[in-house]
């Protein structure tokens, strides 16, 4: 599952699920072109070590010119990417009651806005070219099972189903594979790879522990290679059983603390 000479996309990328897989993916080669709004720790992944190399662009996905300036970017690159990583998001908590409108559209622009236009200048690209791609949307378990007061955060991952499978029905014939992976309760919260004390013991899972970034990131590396040949429309859960659980998931996940 190497990756070296593959050119990638990663929104989300200076932090949690998609700061992993950058830096997994520059250590096995990658060329990554990493999105992000945290300049410092973007800047600090260009100069980490591996056999690939990162590159920062620095851009807030809930802000309409910044997209449309990355889009103008990513348009203007000699040589088309090969795998785009739809990672970036965030947590919301608010229920029916107490949702204010801005909150909803903030989180439609990130979600479902941002993947829209990232994708579409990304698969034209491609299509031009006459070349094969990936595109790997990172959902959410939430988007079958959703916690109390997670109303907007359901929704935009349970969007990305639909629009996962969409993109594969009408980007199959150009050989552009599409893929949703959907992470259960994974500790991404710190730079930390391990989780605070005892909430392994804790975590709602059948495996009795939270997942970890390294895990996901992992599963990404191979959606990404060469031997991901095959899979197209597939949703992928990475949850330790979570959603066959009859646990009750901590306070800290409950509270929307993690």
């Amino acid at each position: 599952m190497e990756l070296k000479d593959k050119r990638v996309i990663i929104t989300g990328g200076t932090h949690g699920i998609g700061e992993a897989t950058a830096l997994l993916f520059k250590e096995n080669g990658a060329d990554v072109l990493v999105i992000g709004r945290n300049g410092e720790k973007g800047n600090a992944m260009e100069n980490a070590r591996g056999n690939g190399k990162i590159n920062f662009y620095k851009c807030d996905l809930t802000v309409r010119s910044d997209i449309e300036k990355l889009c103008e970017f990513i348009d203007k690159a000699d040589k088309p990417y090969d795998v785009l990583i739809n990672c970036a998001s965030r947590n919301s908590r608010y229920n029916i009651l107490n949702i204010e409108l801005n909150e909803w559209e903030n989180m439609v622009e990130l979600n479902l806005t941002a993947v829209l236009l990232m994708t579409k200048h990304f698969s034209n690209k491609l299509v031009s070219k006459n070349m094969p791609g990936k595109i790997i949307n990172v959902g959410a378990v939430q988007s079958i099972s959703p916690l109390k007061s997670s109303l907007a955060y359901a929704a935009v991952k349970g969007a990305l189903r639909s629009i996962t499978k969409s993109l594969a029905v009408d980007l199959g014939e150009h050989n552009i594979l599409c893929t949703l992976v959907m992470p259960g309760p994974i500790y991404a919260k710190t730079d930390s790879e391990e989780p605070p004390h005892n909430l392994d013991s804790r975590a709602a899972t059948l495996l009795q522990r939270m997942g970890r970034k390294a895990e996901v990131a992992n599963l990404l590396k191979f959606l990404a290679s060469d031997e991901n040949s095959f899979m197209t429309g597939n949703e992928i859960i990475i949850d330790g059983g979570r959603l066959i659980s009859r646990k009750s998931d901590p306070d800290e996940i409950m509270k929307g603390d993690l």
